[in-house]
């Protein structure tokens, strides 16, 4: 759903951006980065998406998508640097 659909679903229902920020203890333009696609405010998005009867992840398809990460094969294990004689790195 776009952000302009989000927008006007919300006003059908009464709730401003201002209004939901105050709800939320955040700043409008929290509010509306969410709305826009812009940063992913979980708990924002969430309450966004609960006021208009659906998840984040319908909302929001390609911001909540889970990615696992790949396993890095040197995790865990120190790195060891030499140094040169003159105290840089080679």
């Amino acid at each position: 759903m776009d952000a302009a659909n989000i927008i006007y679903l919300l006003r059908c229902l009464g709730k401003s951006q201002a209004q939901l920020a105050r709800e939320l203890g955040v700043s409008s333009g929290v509010v509306n980065n969410v709305i826009h696609d812009r940063i992913t405010a979980y708990a924002v998005a969430t309450h966004i998406a609960e006021l208009l009867g659906s998840n984040a992840v319908a909302l929001w398809p390609d911001r909540y998508i889970f990615k696992p990460r790949r396993r890095t094969p040197n995790r865990g294990k120190p790195k060891h640097l030499k140094c040169d004689m003159n105290g840089g790195v080679p």
